[in-house]
């Protein structure tokens, strides 16, 4: 909440969610956000052509802005999508959040206060757990480590090992990230390109060269059904978009001495993964990521061409 001469109002966010075929899943979200507490909360969704018909309640639930796009436009070019729907001024916060998520009571107060007594911050972001392990964090900021490509992130470690206060990280990831609205609009929203994974990344890295900085609240709470809207971790999309688009991620801010390296580097991965997936019972992504690999290599970018 902030305070006006006329008294205390609560500050105003839009919920940007991406949805493709998991209705449900994107249901439990919207209750979970309904359900926040001292923030007044303005649901927009947009559907990416699910192979499903839209289910009855899309029309009932209670504020909700809905679009249905006539094309599969990925994850990117979708959260773009739902934040045209919005009006110039019309909210100070957008919370880009995952559909295969949910949110504690506190967290969208929680975040949008850090963003609201903290104006050198852009983009505040939330711990991210395991849905079926709250314990266990899957994601909580880190440091970029550009040479190889590589996110040094708190990933699978234990709750107790967040800090206690804000802090200042690298990036947030897209699954819970509030943003100020002017500052997703000054940047033109995510690169569509990337279509889904990485274009969080690099979104976060453009606001910290254009002067902005990023910072994990750690008293936030979502929750995650880790890569469910993708298939799972060990799907060929989690495997394809995110090696894919380090390579477009490279191209665009590395120097051609560390672009060689890098691509050395991926090569060697490349390699190595074609001999581990047969031996953990993965045979079937060794053909992926080779895939991503000449993709990355060749410029390729968008949606995945099977």
């Amino acid at each position: 909440m902030r305070y006006y001469a006329g008294g205390w109002k609560h500050l105003k966010i839009a919920v940007l969610l991406v949805n493709y075929g998991q209705w449900e899943l994107a249901r439990r979200c919207l209750e979970s956000v309904s359900a926040s507490e001292g923030v007044d909360v303005l649901p927009v969704m947009v559907d990416n052509a699910s192979p499903t018909p839209k289910p009855a309640w899309v029309d009932e639930f209670p504020g909700l802005r809905f679009q249905a796009l006539g094309a599969n436009t990925g994850f990117a070019a979708g959260n773009n999508s739902a934040f045209d729907m919005l009006e110039e001024g019309e909210v100070e916060y957008v919370f880009l959040l995952n559909t295969d998520a949910v949110v504690s009571p506190s967290t969208l107060m929680t975040l949008a206060s850090f963003l609201d007594s903290h104006p050198e911050a852009s983009i505040a972001s939330s711990p991210v757990f395991y849905s079926s392990d709250p314990a266990l964090v899957w994601s909580a900021g880190g440091r970029f480590k550009p040479v190889r490509m590589l996110l040094d992130q708190r990933y699978n470690t234990p709750a107790s090992a967040l800090p206690l206060e804000p802090e200042e990280s690298d990036f947030a990831t897209g699954c819970a990230m509030m943003v100020r609205y002017d500052v997703f609009r000054e940047m033109k929203g995510f690169r569509s390109e990337y279509f889904m994974y990485w274009e969080d990344l690099e979104f976060c890295l453009r606001v910290g060269r254009s002067g902005g900085r990023v910072f994990l609240v750690p008293s936030a709470c979502v929750l995650h059904d880790v890569a469910a809207c993708s298939g799972g971790p060990g799907s060929p999309t989690a495997v394809y978009y995110p090696f894919r688009n380090r390579f477009i991620l490279a191209r665009d801010i590395l120097d051609p001495v560390r672009k060689t390296v890098f691509h050395a580097y991926a090569t060697l991965v490349v390699l190595a993964k074609s001999v581990i997936f047969p031996l953990e019972g993965w045979a079937g992504l060794v053909p992926v990521i080779w895939r991503a690999y000449l993709d990355g290599i060749s410029g390729r970018s968008g949606p995945w061409s099977r």
